[in-house]
């Protein structure tokens, strides 16, 4: 090893740590940049060329330690809006971001060790790719669902600015697109290593970059907004985290939202908004009380629509509870129904292990109580099928919701707590995937932004106008192609919703991690097989020289 000249002892061994790992530390930011703020998604069909083409020639230890360090950095990257808590909650959310870091990059230290033990035992070295692809897609699952379930990081997530490669979530979901992302990955790197059958490597990578994108384009088609369009008004508020606690603001934040909607509605004569949505946490106490439930009937009957509103609901009794809800409101003012958030965020809503670690309860002081089941609400024209901010991450909920009638999606959400971090633009890529999942339209309103409506094939129209004083409505157009400037700023309107497409089947968001334990157990296979063969060699040896 060849040092720079005039590096000191310390600076020498970081030297020799970022030589020995830069491999797995340029994987690692590449697939970070792949995904939003950055956002160069064509990156992630190449950014793991360095670690793959490396761990071919490591140990299970050595491989089982470079994915580690690969993962640590790209959670690390993407997870980087978690740091922003530190405001919030001091110095323990520091700890709490990188232990979750840490936590799922394990999951790509054992994968590594996973694929360089099976794949000697393989047959044919042809079979690489698809085994590390089969590997991956059954690590995803797992992040997925054990446990609460964290998947953010999925690599399908990346692909959000690429239409026509979205488009093939509607047949297997976002752990489809993870694993041909991953395979091509793989094809490019064995071609990479290999001399012979280099260029079939090189065109089984063309072909499949080649098919999904025109499969793809064959698949997306145009939105079916109907003879007479349903109209959602939207308000994203903006309002500060402070102002929700403070309880001196819960019903001038509610008498807002009322005014501005009656503005909006007296001056959009020819487009009526069906139903107004509202974000999580605008209606900082129980709907319910007295002094806030009239403003909610005012806005109902003021505007004739429906209205669902992100709020809290108490139940009093000898045992106290408290949810994170969502109402739906009549335009009479009746209350048609309440759906009580059922997936609770961990570390935010709840605190997990909080008796074997006490000192967990100054990150979140108390616990919200979790709802009983999904439901769907009915409203005359539509189907509604609420999802509230965390509860979007996670596709079979959203694929419950197709199943019990719902004909389009509707998530509200509070992500001030994030300030203009990555976490809104890459939250904002997670619900455009259950959109085309399940070939629904979702409407998606933030305190904060972004906020819009996404038609069954991802295509987004950002919520991009607001009113100034005096109760004027300008329309921003840079704000429209561009929908990040409409983040942290005070929006509202009326934007149609399509109706549901068709073109995709929920079996295959459903049915496709089987296939993945399919593959998985063909693979398992192999490595037993080639040790039992070896326990009878070994005994017929011995047996032959005992005779």
């Amino acid at each position: 090893m060849i040092f720079p000249p005039l590096l000191t002892h310390d600076a020498a061994v970081m030297w020799c740590f970022l030589n020995r790992y830069k491999a797995a530390l340029l994987s690692g930011v590449l697939l970070a940049c792949s995904f939003p703020s950055f956002h160069w998604h064509p990156l992630a069909w190449v950014a793991l060329l360095p670690l793959f083409i490396l761990a071919q020639h490591l140990s299970p230890r050595n491989a089982a330690l470079h994915f580690f360090l690969s993962g640590w950095v790209f959670y690390s990257l993407l997870l980087q809006w978690l740091i922003s808590n530190i405001f919030w909650a001091g110095g323990w959310a520091l700890l709490g971001y990188q232990l979750l870091c840490i936590g799922l990059a394990l999951f790509w230290g054992l994968l590594g060790a996973a694929w360089v033990s099976i794949r000697k035992y393989l047959p044919y070295q042809t079979l690489s790719p698809l085994l590390l692809m089969t590997l991956w897609g059954g690590m995803e699952w797992i992040q997925a669902n054990l446990f609460t379930g964290f998947g953010w990081g999925a690599l399908g997530y990346s692909q959000g600015g690429n239409p026509f490669v979205l488009q093939w979530a509607a047949w297997g979901g976002v752990l489809l697109l993870s694993c041909v992302l991953i395979l091509c990955n793989a094809l490019l790197a064995t071609a990479w290593i290999t001399k012979k059958h280099r260029l079939i490597y090189l065109g089984a990578a063309c072909l499949l970059l080649g098919g999904l994108h025109l499969g793809g384009k064959l698949l997306m088609e145009e939105a079916n907004y109907g003879e007479e369009p349903f109209q959602v008004g939207l308000y994203q508020s903006n309002y500060a985290q402070e102002m929700k606690w403070d309880p001196e603001f819960t019903v001038p934040m509610v008498r807002m939202a009322v005014e501005q909607a009656q503005i909006v509605q007296t001056q959009k004569k020819q487009q009526q908004a069906d139903l107004w949505v509202w974000p999580e946490a605008l209606v900082m106490c129980d709907f319910s009380r007295e002094a806030v439930l009239p403003w909610l009937k005012e806005m109902t009957s003021s505007t004739n629509a429906f209205l669902f509103a992100g709020t809290t609901r108490v139940e009093s009794g000898p045992v106290r509870r408290e949810y994170n809800s969502s109402v739906l409101l009549e335009a009479s003012g009746t209350v048609c129904d309440v759906y009580d958030k059922v997936h609770l965020a961990p570390f935010g809503e709840y605190m997990p292990f909080d008796t074997l670690f006490p000192f967990l309860r100054q990150i979140v002081p108390t616990d919200v109580d979790a709802g009983e089941k999904q439901k769907v609400l009915k409203l005359p024209l539509r189907q509604l099928g609420p999802l509230i901010c965390f509860e979007v991450l996670f596709s079979p909920m959203a694929v419950a919701l197709q199943r019990q009638g719902a004909d389009f999606l509707t998530v509200i959400t509070n992500l001030a707590w994030f300030g203009s971090s990555n976490a809104v633009a890459q939250e904002l890529e997670i619900a455009r995937m259950r959109a085309v999942e399940t070939r629904l339209p979702l409407v998606h309103c933030a305190n904060t932004g972004i906020s819009g409506v996404f038609d069954p094939y991802g295509r987004f129209a950002p919520l991009c106008s607001t009113l100034v004083y005096p109760g004027r409505l300008i329309q921003w157009d840079y704000a429209c192609e561009h929908p990040m400037a409409n983040l942290m700023q005070r929006r509202i309107g009326i934007l149609p919703v399509p109706l549901p497409a068709t073109g995709g089947t929920i079996l295959g968001v459903r049915y496709f991690p089987l296939l993945l334990l399919g593959l998985f157990l063909c693979f398992l296979g192999i490595p037993l097989y080639c040790w039992q063969c070896g326990r009878h060699t070994n005994r017929d040896g011995g047996e032959a020289a005992d005779a």
